[in-house]
């Protein structure tokens, strides 16, 4: 026998107090009421599937399955729900389908991969499929960093950006204040927002210990917010005064580290180009409004900054990146240019910040 592990979020299981079938044939529906999401969609669950055929590709009636809680600290987990049975060819087989699979034994429970609803749910005919089709093992993530979003560079909750009136909580700024940048004097914000998730694994912000990067206080940042490097080891090994290496490629486990946590508020402060901003004493960057951080933002936060920033946000992918050293986008791009060259994670191991 074989045993099979993925992971789901809390807003993709749920339990219902009743369920029945209606119809015969391709015209059978089933109604699930009293449906309540386990959790959230930044609520991660393990489940393990045993008494599996080492060929299984989908949940069938047999198997156990048994579900955990998850989290960076306790991997292994709580138990949560025990030996659910898929019973797939309950309601003539409706009780399984592509996304979404119901459990009547031993607790009312469904997974469904589009998301739990609240109430009352209805799976028939309109599923356009196969009584027989199952809930297939591939539908769901083998690791849990697969379910978490990306993140974009951005500030922590209460990270002080320098302005006019002095250093500021990141969260008291608003569009038209204007912060200091490197080189370019004071210039107004022309776009901030915030987003709130779990911090954890690729999520977990970097904290800096005071006076790593002339920080007053230690600072923290999101894993990809890139920070300005100066002096004789960008000109010698890049011929740069200056350049922008991302937080997680300096992490030394000291000074330097990942500070898990289990909730991050983040902050993003777009000017009209590409800055860099004084925080807590430390350079970091603005943000960078590239594909990579329109696709990790929410839907209306994506629309306002491409209706700020229509140039930013090619309706193409970016071309594949020359392997070494980035350099700002050439005029004429229809990409936004960084302020300084951008080093990868092999070319900052070059830096040593002692």
């Amino acid at each position: 026998m074989a045993t099979f592990e993925f992971f789901i979020t809390g807003a993709q299981i749920g339990t219902y107090s009743w369920a029945n079938g209606q119809g015969n044939g391709n015209e059978m529906v089933v109604t699930v009421s009293g449906v309540q999401p386990l959790g959230t969609a930044n609520d991660l669950y393990r489940v393990v599937v045993t008494q599996a055929n080492e060929g299984d590709t989908s949940f069938r009636n047999g198997q156990w399955v048994s579900v955990y809680t998850w989290s960076e600290s306790n991997p292994a987990g709580t138990l949560v729900l025990s030996q659910l049975n898929p019973q797939d060819d309950m309601y003539q087989g409706r009780a399984s389908g592509h996304s979404y699979q119901i459990f009547s034994y031993s607790q009312n429970v469904i997974i469904d991969l589009r998301g739990v609803g609240q109430g009352t749910t209805h799976y028939g005919a309109e599923q356009n499929e196969a009584l027989s089709e199952k809930l297939p093992f591939s539908g769901l993530a083998k690791t849990p960093q697969e379910l978490l979003p990306p993140v974009i560079p951005c500030f922590v909750d209460g990270t002080g950006i320098l302005t006019r009136r002095g250093m500021v909580p990141v969260g008291e700024l608003r569009p038209g204040d204007k912060v200091w940048t490197r080189g370019h004097g004071m210039q107004p914000i022309r776009w901030i927002g915030s987003s709130q998730t779990c911090g954890i694994a690729h999520l977990a912000p970097v904290r800096f210990a005071a006076g790593v990067l002339g920080n007053e206080r230690p600072v923290w940042l999101s894993q990809q917010h890139r920070v300005l490097l100066s002096g004789w080891q960008a000109q010698l090994n890049f011929g740069e005064d200056e350049v922008l290496v991302a937080a997680l490629h300096l992490v030394d486990g000291d000074r330097i580290r990942l500070e898990s946590r289990p909730l991050v508020r983040y902050w993003h402060i777009a000017c009209a180009s590409h800055q860099i901003l004084c925080a807590d004493g430390m350079l970091a960057e603005s943000l960078y409004p590239g594909q990579m951080a329109a696709a990790a933002m929410a839907p209306e936060a994506r629309a306002e900054l491409q209706a700020l920033f229509p140039d930013h946000f090619p309706p193409q992918p970016e071309h594949k990146a020359v392997p070494g050293l980035l350099r700002p986008a050439q005029k004429g791009h229809a990409v936004p240019q960084t302020s300084r060259p951008c080093l990868n994670r092999r070319e900052a191991a070059l830096f040593s910040l002692d």
